[in-house]
């Protein structure tokens, strides 16, 4: 029987098939974009530099490391101290469980970085589901719910993390999750139906936030707040104990759970630093600039946009259907004053309206977060000085609130309250207006994002690369080396030059020239021994001042010569002799004069500590250090 163009217009897909729909196109982009990742296993990665090299390693070196380490303990970095499971960067909540089915159940070791990018990519389709759940109560036309639940999982800023190496802060799902369970709140509390068990499975998807990183705690919490702050403080609806209690508990809750747990599982609380350097760091402030600036790789560019691109921390582009949207409203409000005032009204009456205001506002107190306690404005001529962020307040009652340097990140609810908004009114003006040419309109806005959503998946299909880390056959230089020694004989690795980062001391840190520490990943990886570097978070400034010992003429201090003889074997030391010859100018470009001192003198390590050479490729080396 044919179908009719009548029926298929007034066709309604249920739930169930709504989220059917969307999540085989979000599997075909994903399969588009990362069908390498998937299906030729073990051959690629998302980044081989810096933070996204050093995250992949902990998650691979943690899931393979000795059983005896227990789940809580990383012995892989900071040899013969080590860490704690949540100063490793290798988002908790997922390395365990895998380390755990790796075990007891099917050994993933050979294959953690396929599961991992599994699980990075499972975020997709969980921001998917949590978009039609949330959009099919906003908006009426179906096609609509579909199309954006599957694109604005590719365009959020969010997702940009993948390519910088910041996996665990892709999840869109996470602000997603605030979204949803608020609009249930708000949906149930005005139906006056109980809201307690809402609330419950809320605070426990914010923990679950939380332990897979710690980011996520400040950000959800000041979204919580600002929304039942606007919600509440209207009309002295605060007095409504049941609902101030909610915002309470989500806003407390799960940040002091998630505190709990970090504490009991650290046994080196005590040597941290409460204070982290780089708080109010420029390029780690959003630049509001950056909501205008899209990708270089995109295509479409705003009326408006700034010339520079935004640091990666800043990156808040709104996206062409959001601003292109806005501005059409702009544009209709002086030419077609009288039927925009009219939507207008018509929308401020609607449920959806009142909500997408109260999450506007509640995304409004994280951009005012994210553009620090001060901000520089006319060319750094004048300094303002923001009473608006949370955390200027909250930093003169602990410096803990430093850890959340990186306030930039905070902006990320904005692009989701802003695109709702648009998103939203555009359905209800479709539905309101009898003007002929709005589906024009509507067309023209849907492909400003489908452009988008296309330019940013083609970026992501171009840029996979080499597995530089598991993959034997990427560095053939280091076989040779892996042929020529038994690792079981050795305790740990010690780079040469050395490197250390993360202990929040400037004067203490090493920072790693990316091709060596790469070899140390890949060699640390292949024999299964810890490197006596590190590149962790937080890592207690007295471990560093201890390993630093080893470059002085008379050699370790007697506390850590003590660690390295109580293992009774051997140190494998991987020295680059590149770095010492003239060839590379790593060790000149430090702006530390201490970290240059440092790389200088591994130069003299071998005829200081009497290195026996054991192995050698090109310029690498591998010598035997039997400590004294």
């Amino acid at each position: 029987m044919p179908i009719s163009l009548a029926a298929a217009r007034r066709w309604r897909p249920s739930a169930r098939v709504l989220l059917l729909l969307a999540l085989v196109l979000q599997a075909l982009l994903v399969l588009r974009a990362f069908g390498a990742l998937l299906l030729e296993p073990g051959q690629h990665l998302l980044v081989t530099t810096q933070d996204g090299a050093k995250n992949y390693v902990t998650f691979q070196a943690y899931v393979q490391q000795p059983w005896a380490n227990g789940l809580t303990w990383f012995g892989m970095m900071n040899h013969p101290f080590g860490d704690y499971l949540f100063f490793t960067d290798n988002t908790p909540l997922l390395a365990v469980p895998v380390r755990l089915w790796s075990h007891y159940i099917f050994d993933l070791r050979p294959h953690a970085l396929d599961v991992y990018h599994g699980l990075m990519l499972a975020g997709f389709f969980i921001s998917t589901a949590l978009l039609v759940a949330i959009l099919r109560r906003l908006v009426r036309h179906w096609g609509l719910v579909v199309l954006f639940a599957v694109m604005l999982p590719w365009l959020n800023p969010q997702t940009s993390r993948l390519l910088v190496g910041h996996f665990n802060l892709s999840y869109s799902w996470v602000v997603l999750l605030a979204v949803w369970g608020l609009l249930g709140l708000y949906e149930r509390a005005q139906a006056n139906r109980p809201i307690r068990p809402w609330v419950l499975v809320l605070t426990a998807g914010f923990i679950v936030a939380g332990l897979i990183h710690l980011y996520y705690l400040p950000l959800l919490a000041l979204t919580t707040a600002g929304f039942f702050a606007c919600w509440l403080l209207r009309r002295q609806q605060w007095r409504n104990t049941t609902l101030s209690g909610a915002a309470l508990l989500l806003t407390l809750l799960p940040t002091v759970v998630c505190f709990v747990i970090v504490r009991l599982t650290d046994g080196y609380r005590g040597l941290r630093s409460m204070e982290a350097t780089g708080f109010n760091y420029a390029p780690w402030k959003l630049q509001l600039s950056a909501l205008l600036k899209p990708g270089s790789y995109q295509t479409v560019h705003f009326w408006l946009e700034p010339r520079a691109q935004p640091t990666y921390e800043s990156v808040a582009y709104l996206g062409a259907f959001a601003l292109f949207g806005l501005t059409f409203f702009a544009v209709s409000w002086l030419v077609r004053r009288p039927a925009a005032r009219h939507f207008w009204q018509a929308w401020s009456q609607t449920p959806e309206r009142a909500f997408l205001w109260l999450l506007l506002g509640a995304a409004l107190v994280g951009v005012a977060v994210s553009i620090g306690t001060e901000y520089a404005v006319a060319d750094d001529q004048y300094v303002f000085q923001n009473y608006f962020s949370a955390f200027y307040y909250l930093q003169k009652i602990t410096k803990a609130v430093t850890h959340f340097r990186a306030v930039a990140r905070f902006s990320w609810p904005f692009f989701w309250a802003v695109n709702l908004v648009v998103l939203v009114g555009l359905d209800f003006w479709l539905r309101l207006s009898r003007w002929p040419g709005r589906w024009v309109v509507a067309v023209a806005l849907v492909v400003l994002a489908l452009l988008d959503t296309r330019d940013t998946i083609k970026h992501y299909r171009k840029s996979l690369l080499p597995n530089l880390l598991t993959d034997q056959r990427t560095f053939s230089e280091l076989q040779p080396l892996l042929q020529q020694i038994q690792p079981a004989q050795y305790q740990a690795i010690l780079p040469v030059p050395f490197f250390h980062v993360g202990s929040e001391d400037l004067a203490l840190t090493v920072d790693d020239d990316n091709a060596h520490s790469l070899h140390a990943y890949a060699l640390s990886l292949g024999t299964n021994l810890p490197l006596m570097a590190s590149k962790l978070s937080r890592t207690p400034q007295a471990h560093v001042q201890e390993l630093r010992s080893i470059f002085r003429p008379q050699g370790p201090t007697p506390t850590l010569r003590a660690h390295l003889l109580a293992a009774g074997k051997p140190v494998l030391v991987l020295y680059d002799e590149s770095y010492f010859d003239g060839t590379n100018p790593y060790g000149k470009q430090q702006s530390n004069p201490l970290a240059q001192q440092l790389i200088a003198a591994g130069a003299n390590l071998p005829q200081w500590q009497q290195l026996t050479l054991v192995a050698q490729s090109g310029k690498l080396r591998l010598y035997r250090w039997d400590v004294q």
